[in-house]
């Protein structure tokens, strides 16, 4: 009955994580209370993930990594891409190649992913190509580089605690470096040859003014009663050859839903959906005396700012205050001066309902603001706002002092001296004493939804053992594949992982597979660490599908990205690096 009833939840968990119904934060808290109530854990075992080792060295992992973006300790980096990247395409991807999966190896990747986009976007205009041609090499050379230590990702630090705490294997921060380099050149060398040919050449919103963007965004505008529309047809305004689709009219209570009929004739107070591109949209509000609806362009006061008012895309962080809130009222003009024109959702407009649309982890505005409202926006956290390199306020002075933190971490925890929770927690301590981080930055900088849906498939792994589900589904898995061969056994386990990675979390993928492979290994009587290693890379190997891993969605927007790009490049990559990943684990991890 156990096993009934921890399978129904497990399911409904992962639906809830892939729909994005409700919050990750909320899925992981029911989980744990699910766990409690249902007696399939003891309280004290369902809330053991909060003080697991994993859940708190990725949380020090967090600040740690802040501190050096904070100081700007890898500006000195950063500064080099730049002055020796000059006009040639192929030399800066060859740095990029050097830099990000080195950064990344050893801080989390969801800040060197941030840093990075403005970056690019610099670079991008400087050498006169498309961001689309550089955003996602950027991001998977992060991802990649994550696989090259343990502390790389949240996920192997999570594989490592959950392994230990169920009698597995234990891995230092560099026992699989050697295998990570290796997968790392595999993932280059593709990127290299391939990346121009299958990436689109797209650019976006904030570099329309050399070139226009290749996607469009959905907005809402209201008729005012001067605007030149009233009285017009829609086809004198909006038919064959002009710029600007419209979509919808909503008036009162009737909604006329495309295709309208071109006769239709436009009237005081119409909202209309209508679909262009920024400077198109801009263009019309600014000619045709109309006004974004009062639910997206809020009615309230606003934060009002001296400076001339630019485009830019705002990109929805997991962490977001705003994720799950009703677009128009987030309230974002109101507290800072910043106006929202439209939203796009997995590179496609979003237009149903767009006053009531519930804003979700990716989720790109068009807004537009002065330089101080953006500003202000960013500080509050919560949001990537996508703009170009821009002089932030950085502690500079203290940069040597972050360095030297983060540089004894990893030293001290590569000579095993200490545990690595003990360092990370220490380092993250350090930076709030050297004032190298506010304590206000350090929470933000913790991924509520990273840390708590560990702490909530912690439990769940614990479960799966305790009520032997584990060992089921390994006996399923081992009838399935047929003769348990080692290398079969492995290959199995890493495409599994992969699969699942696809689609939702990679954390809680880990969290299921581990358990699972433990008790594969049993039942074959093969050592447990190259099943251990096959998860790590599995679950990092989230190139085909932009929902599959938070950097994925942090690129989406500003490289004006759609579902299929990811697909087209990332499907190949994850098959290439499995093939690799079968052949060459047992090698060095022998079964």
């Amino acid at each position: 009955m156990d096993e009934i009833i921890l399978s129904l939840l497990i399911l409904i968990a992962v639906t809830l994580l892939i729909t994005q119904h409700i919050r990750t934060e909320v899925t992981a808290l029911l989980i744990i209370a699910t766990l409690a109530i249902t007696g399939l854990l003891t309280p004290e075992e369902a809330i053991s993930g909060f003080s697991s080792s994993a859940t708190v060295t990725v949380a020090g992992m967090f600040v740690l990594s802040a501190g050096l973006i904070r100081t700007g300790a890898l500006d000195m980096a950063v500064t080099f891409v730049l002055r020796y990247a000059r006009e040639s395409q192929h030399r800066l991807f060859l740095l990029l190649t050097a830099l990000v999966p080195t950064l990344s190896a050893f801080a989390n990747n969801t800040p060197i992913v941030m840093m990075m986009i403005p970056i690019a976007l610099t670079v991008c205009r400087q050498l006169t190509i498309s961001p689309s041609k550089l955003l996602i090499p950027i991001n998977y050379l992060a991802i990649l580089g994550g696989t090259c230590t343990l502390i790389g990702t949240s996920t192997n630090i999570l594989v490592n605690d959950l392994s230990k705490r169920s009698g597995g294997p234990e891995f230092s921060i560099f026992d699989f470096s050697v295998l990570g380099i290796l997968n790392l050149s595999i993932g280059v060398i593709y990127l290299y040859f391939l990346s121009d040919t299958l990436l689109p050449n797209r650019t976006p919103v904030i570099l329309q003014s050399t070139q226009e963007r290749g996607g469009a965004f959905d907005t809402e505008v209201i008729v005012q009663a001067k605007s030149s529309l009233i009285g017009q047809p829609i086809s004198a305004i909006f038919g064959e050859g002009t710029e600007v689709a419209i979509l919808e009219i909503i008036r009162e209570s009737e909604v006329l839903r495309s295709p309208i009929d071109p006769t239709t004739i436009i009237k005081p107070d119409d909202a209309l959906i209508i679909r262009g591109t920024a400077r198109n949209i801009r263009t019309m509000i600014a000619s045709a005396d109309v006004v974004i609806a009062s639910a997206i362009h809020e009615n309230e006061e606003s934060k009002q700012q001296p400076g001339e008012s630019t485009l830019a895309e705002v990109v929805i962080l997991s962490n977001s205050p705003y994720v799950g809130r009703r677009l128009g009222r987030i309230r974002l003009n109101r507290l800072y001066g910043v106006k929202v024109l439209g939203i796009e959702r997995l590179g496609r407009p979003h237009r149903l309902l767009i006053r009531e649309t519930r804003l979700k982890v990716g989720d790109v505005l068009l807004v537009q603001s002065t330089v101080e409202g953006f500003v202000r926006l960013r500080e509050a956290g919560g949001v990537m706002v996508v703009e170009e390199i821009q002089q932030t306020m950085v502690e500079r002075e203290k940069a040597p002092i972050a360095l030297a933190i983060m540089i004894s971490v990893v030293t001290l925890a590569a000579l095993n001296i200490f545990p690595i929770v003990s360092l990370t927690i220490s380092g993250a301590a350090l930076m709030l004493l050297t004032r190298c981080l506010r304590l206000s930055e350090a929470t933000q900088a913790m991924d509520t939804s990273v840390l708590l849906l560990m702490a909530g498939t912690i439990p769940l792994g614990l479960a799966m053992i305790k009520t032997g589900l584990a060992f089921d589904i390994a006996t399923h898995f081992l009838n399935v594949i047929g003769a348990p061969h080692p290398w079969v056994v492995i290959g199995g386990i890493y495409f599994l992982t992969m699969v699942f990675t696809a689609f939702f979390s990679n954390t809680a993928t880990a969290a299921l597979m581990v358990p699972v492979a433990l008790s594969v290994a049993i039942e074959v009587g093969m050592d447990p660490v190259p099943l251990m290693i096959a998860i790590i890379f599995g679950a990092s190997s989230c190139f085909a599908t932009p929902i599959s891993y938070q950097t994925n969605l942090m690129v989406l927007g500003p490289g004006g990205y759609t579902f299929r790009d990811f697909v087209r490049i990332g499907l190949p990559l994850n098959l290439i690096l499995w093939i690799f990943a079968t052949i060459a684990i047992p090698v060095f991890f022998p079964p």
